[in-house]
């Protein structure tokens, strides 16, 4: 095998490491050589010790020339100096020999064995050592003999002379120096086919690499070819698909506008027909109508939503807003039903939640609204608890806000927990029945929720109701002022409030509340506890009782405590509404769900011994104030091809004092307005021959015409939908079905526009 062939291939680019290694295979291999040729030396000087008896010399000299060898090779075995000791034995053995044999000439050849042998090493300078000992030793046992020692042992020459000595000398210093040139030309032989064989790797490898790369390019061509195969169908698929997205945007809003149309005139007339006089039952069924109409109008609200989002069209708001006026408002919507139900509804914001956060305050009531309305239809008696608090708040301001709300309704069994938050699906057939529903409302709230950066679960128990958790990513928004102001209350600190209610978690609530006020909260669980503390205690400042108690409700209460304590003012806390403010027994009357700020002023109010209190303001006289013409006189003009949607818009405007004009296209309405100077014109979207958007554009082309606020007028509900309208030249957008307080806020937001600007 040859040296190269040797050598492991490592990486070929370090020819360093691979001529050390070179170096120190030859230096083991000669070193296992050599513990055969130094016990051949040791036998060798045994086998001649019977010549002349001289075993002492032979195992002797022998001896302490192995253990001087292997000793330093033991001591420093990193070291080369072993070899240098090798070299010396060599000449050693050498004189061992001349000696047992009485100075037979041919012993001296030995010492040439040994350069021979130490060539191995390919190191010309171990023949020094070896050189210096023959010259030593051939110096001095010459002379020696020479002087007449018998004792030495040196020629079996009858004279010696310095020539001859000379020429020994030479013929020595010739064979060392061939040895030592031949080591070195093995060195460098060897170094030259390891820098040979590295070379070699390397092309070897080079070539291998241009391998690999030529096969790598015909893999990456093959790929981009395949890649590029599968662009071309993807881009198909994605023209398709957007294709069919288009398709189902333009099916939902063409259904979405022949659906809402009519619904238009439904809420429409029943909201007029809600203001005129009218019997119980009529009242009954109208309010059935509103209903209907409203619920409806809700399915189609869930499926348009969840059309957005599954097609990827929903987008965020990011705006600031109130927290708690957020929550009160979904609470005022299911406010008189609960009333109605007996159901308490409650809600509390943690201290340490912001009063403002900045996110899509319309997106995050529609979950509220969502599971507060699951929970409504599936509780019958209890409570229904909404909760918001800070899961975590990171160093770059970001908070994670968690929300839970929480029912005493029928539950849900845990094997049907996962089908609550699939699109169309209903924990059973029978809830569908008995409950109604699309089982829409969790999918798209899991969904919202997902847009939030959030999560949304469930826990529930059959019979023990259910607690559903959700959370979203905000951050504090800036807001003008507080929700809260408690300075009023700085100097009621520390009086004390008796709460009674039925209610623990209510009672917990209102505790809490009136702590963060620096106010003394007491709690009764009944109206018989109450009047036991009373009876023990009357240094009371307040008292907030709740109506709707076993046994003793608030009336008869506030009853006993007016006969007993006629100077504790008592503030009635109220489910069904504010008729029991006559009795004269309460200085203020609130309807749940209490709102925060009301709660505040009546407290105070109370505490200061104002008397009586205004309610809530949740009554109002009429939803259409007969004098809005005479405050903003307007001239108006209509657009709408639907008669009934016509006679809507009519009646709600004639309602309130407007005679409009009413056009049937957008041709007509071009024509009226080039005819007549108009403030504000409602403007239909979709009309024959010149639609909204067409006429207005006319309209605001024309430079010589009075320009009017123009507000669009659609049953279209899709993404984009208003900004086509601003696009065009309107200066607002209503949605149909047209809400009564919408349409009124819009009229007086522009009149009062239309006021600034004259």
């Amino acid at each position: 095998m040859s040296t190269s062939a040797s050598i492991p291939m490592m990486d070929g680019r370090d020819l360093q490491a691979q001529t050390e290694y070179f170096h120190s295979t030859v230096k083991r291999r000669s070193d296992n050589l050599m513990n055969y040729f130094l016990i051949g030396f040791f036998v060798v000087g045994l086998l001649l010790a019977g010549y002349y008896d001289t075993w002492g010399i032979a195992v002797g000299v022998g001896g302490l020339c192995l253990l001087a060898y292997y000793s330093v090779k033991l001591l420093v075995p990193s070291s080369d100096l072993y070899q240098y000791v090798l070299s010396t034995i060599m000449g050693i053995f050498m004189a061992q020999y001349i000696y047992q044999l009485h100075g037979l000439f041919e012993m001296h050849f030995f010492a040439f064995i040994g350069c021979a042998i130490l060539i191995t090493y390919q190191n010309w300078k171990l023949q020094i050592p070896l050189l210096i000992f023959v010259v030593l030793h051939h110096a001095i046992f010459n002379y020696l003999q020479y002087k007449g020692d018998t004792d030495i042992y040196f020629s079996r020459l009858e004279y010696l002379d310095l020539q001859t000595f000379i020429i020994h000398i030479l013929l020595t210093a010739v064979i060392v120096f061939i040895c030592g040139l031949w080591a070195y030309q093995l060195k460098k032989s060897g170094e030259i086919q390891i820098a040979q064989t590295v070379q070699m790797t390397a092309l070897q490898r080079e070539a291998a690499l241009l391998t690999e790369r030529k096969r790598n390019a015909d893999e990456l061509e093959s790929a981009w070819i395949n890649a590029e195969i599968a662009r071309q169908e993807a881009e198909k698929a994605r023209e398709e698909a957007e294709r069919a997205n288009r398709a189902k945007s333009i099916f939902l809003a063409t259904m979405s506008h022949e659906i809402r149309t009519p619904m238009n005139g439904v809420i429409g007339m029943t909201s007029l027909l809600g203001e005129t006089p009218l019997n119980e039952q009529q009242r009954a069924y109208a309010e059935t109508i509103a209903t209907c109409g409203e619920t409806l109008l809700g399915v189609i609200n869930d499926i348009l939503d969840f059309s957005k989002i599954e097609s990827g069209g929903m987008e965020l708001e990011e705006e600031d807003f109130e927290l708690q006026s957020s929550i009160e408002h979904i609470l005022d919507i299911f406010g008189a039903r609960a009333a109605r139900s007996g159901i308490e509804l409650l809600n509390q914001v943690e201290r340490e939640v912001p009063a403002f956060i900045r996110g899509d305050d319309l997106r995050l009531r529609q979950i509220l609204t969502n599971l507060v309305g699951n929970a409504m239809k599936f509780t019958e008696q209890g409570e229904i608890f909404i909760r918001v608090r800070v899961e975590d708040a990171a160093s770059n301001g970001e908070l994670l806000l968690g929300f839970e709300v929480r029912d005493t309704g029928i539950g849900i069994p845990a094997e049907k927990q996962e089908r609550l938050f699939k699109a169309f699906s209903q924990v059973d057939s029978s809830t569908t029945r008995k409950y109604g529903g699309t089982g829409l409302g969790l999918a798209i709230s899991q969904q919202l929720v997902k847009l939030m950066g959030g999560t949304i679960r469930v826990e529930s128990a059959p019979g023990k109701g259910s607690t559903f958790y959700f959370n979203i990513r905000t951050r504090a928004g800036a807001g003008k002022q507080a929700p809260i102001q408690i300075d009023g209350l700085t100097g009621h600190a520390g009086k004390k409030v008796l709460i009674v209610d039925d209610n623990h978690t209510n009672r917990i609530i209102l505790r809490t509340q009136l702590e963060y006020w620096n106010l003394q909260p007491v709690l009764a669980a009944s109206g018989v506890e109450a009047l036991n503390i009373l009876d023990a205690d009357s240094r009371f400042d307040l008292i907030l009782t709740d109506m709707q108690m076993p046994f003793m409700d608030g009336i008869r209460l506030a009853q006993n405590i007016h006969g007993r304590y006629a100077h504790i003012p008592i503030i009635l806390l109220s489910s069904v509404g504010d008729e029991y403010k006559k009795k004269q027994l309460f200085s203020a009357v609130m309807t749940k769900p209490i709102k925060q700020q009301l709660l505040y002023r009546n407290i105070l109010a109370g505490l200061q011994h104002q008397g009586r209190f205004t309610v809530d303001g949740r009554q109002v006289p009429s939803r259409l104030p007969e004098n809005l013409s005479a405050t903003f006189p307007l001239q108006i003009l209509v657009a709408e091809d639907n008669e009934i949607n016509q006679q809507v818009i009519h009646y709600i405007l004639q309602k309130i004092g407007y005679m409009a004009t009413i056009v049937a296209n957008g041709q007509e309405a071009v024509d009226a307005a080039e005819a007549m100077t108009y403030d504000i014109i409602f403007m239909d979207l979709q009309m024959p021959d010149v639609d909204g958007l067409e006429a207005t554009r006319i309209i605001r082309g024309n430079k010589t015409l009075h320009q009017p606020v123009i507000i669009a007028l659609t049953a279209n509900t899709m993404e984009g939908d208003e900004e086509e309208c601003l696009l065009a030249g309107m200066n607002d957008y209503i949605g149909k079905p047209v809400k009564l307080e919408e349409l009124l806020g819009k009229l007086r937001k522009w009149a009062l526009h239309l006021q600034q600007r004259a």
